[in-house]
């Protein structure tokens, strides 16, 4: 029989950090609880006080702004899928959503809590890295922001310190026209990922200004493969051909450090990083050139 929790129910941002700086790691937050479930259940985490996020107000939104959109971090995965056609970048966010697990758990499962049980194989977060976004952290010292590049430190680790809150994720305004793409392989429709690939590509004047391509499931972390995107950066979008994007596949591939496991084997993973990155780098390359006419 499993050792009771003690269920505690904060009202403010303030009260739910205070609580978890009181009862430290003896404490969990509660978001969703789809991953906290399945961990307690099978012994891996103990919980002696569990601290439920949900009935914090303003801690669920998303929002089309000025400078970008503002995802709250208890926005769930259905809420991602329904703000789709929000803009084209949430579209693609939307489209991610839509292929993690269950209609009924996506109900459930928040974006925040999925990005800090920090999987390797979590799908939106190499999509986060490759658009460039952001996330704020509050904590009984205040609130900072850092890049979602640098969020998460390895297998389940991100940089929250222990009493530390995401509170929300910001998708920048590109500063050109900007297109995205995800592609990954699993082996079911609700499995996560085997192996992914996210792109996003802007253009300036039919030159490609930014490119990045970011691998999911062949690291502890999301990685960026930087020299992919330098061979993307610079180049004119009509003269892009089937040997650039090649090049670009394989050099991605090169920066990946998969595994072998018993969901694959770790060539496979790299051949498919390959094929998924420039299949993603084509697709984004299409949609912008649409842009253009």
């Amino acid at each position: 029989m499993k050792k009771p929790f003690e269920y505690l129910r904060p009202s403010t941002f303030e009260e739910a950090i205070a609580l978890k700086a009181q009862h430290k790691n003896r404490a969990k937050y509660w978001a969703g609880g789809t991953d906290l479930m399945l961990q307690w259940r099978a012994g891996e985490v103990d919980i002696d006080y569990c601290i439920d996020l949900t009935y914090v107000p303003k801690f669920n939104y998303i929002e089309n702004e000025q400078d970008g959109v503002r995802i709250g971090a208890m926005a769930s995965l259905d809420d991602l899928d329904h703000a789709a056609k929000m803009n084209q970048l949430m579209e693609v966010i939307g489209y991610t959503a839509r292929l993690m697990c269950t209609k009924q758990t996506r109900t459930i499962s928040t974006v925040g809590g999925n990005m800090c049980n920090a999987s390797p194989g979590a799908d939106l977060s190499p999509l986060f890295v490759a658009l460039d976004s952001e996330v704020t952290i509050m904590g009984s010292g205040g609130s900072r922001t850092v890049l979602m590049e640098h969020f998460f430190q390895g297998v389940n680790e991100t940089i929250l310190n222990d009493e530390e809150l995401l509170i929300e994720i910001k998708v920048p305004v590109p500063e050109y026209p900007k297109e995205a793409c995800y592609k990954r392989v699993a082996r079911t429709f609700v499995d996560i990922a085997l192996i992914s690939s996210a792109v996003s590509i802007s253009s300036n004047n039919g030159v490609v200004a930014d490119a990045r391509i970011s691998l999911g499931s062949v690291a502890p972390t999301p990685i960026r493969s930087r020299v992919a995107e330098q061979k993307l950066i610079g180049s004119i979008l009509s003269d892009i051909n089937d040997d650039l994007l090649e090049e670009v596949g394989q050099l991605a591939a090169s920066d990946a450090s998969p595994i072998s496991d018993v969901r694959a084997g770790k060539e496979y993973r790299r051949d498919m990083c390959n094929v998924l990155t420039r299949r993603a780098v084509e697709e984004s390359l299409k949609k912008l050139s649409r842009k253009q006419l």
